[in-house]
């Protein structure tokens, strides 16, 4: 089991998040990007853990979730 921390920068200041799973920490920082506000996004972020593939896999999984989120909001416009 890894320990993980997860922190997003936003406009209001830095947000960190640790979990024990690498489930855990994608389910809370996915919450709390959704939450923020479309225009605050892509927020920076940055994964530490001391398994390499945990770390890639949750950057790579928020920042897609990002893009995502981005296309979405570029769409409405």
């Amino acid at each position: 089991m890894a320990t993980i921390a997860i922190l997003i920068g936003t406009r209001a200041g830095a947000r960190l998040l640790a979990a024990t799973s690498e489930r855990e920490a994608a389910l809370s920082a996915e919450a709390f990007l959704r939450r923020l506000p479309a225009r605050a996004l892509p927020a920076p972020l940055w994964v530490q853990c001391a398994d390499p593939g945990v770390t890639g896999r949750l950057t790579g999984y928020l920042s897609e979730l990002q893009a995502e989120q981005v296309r979405e909001r570029d769409a409405r416009v």
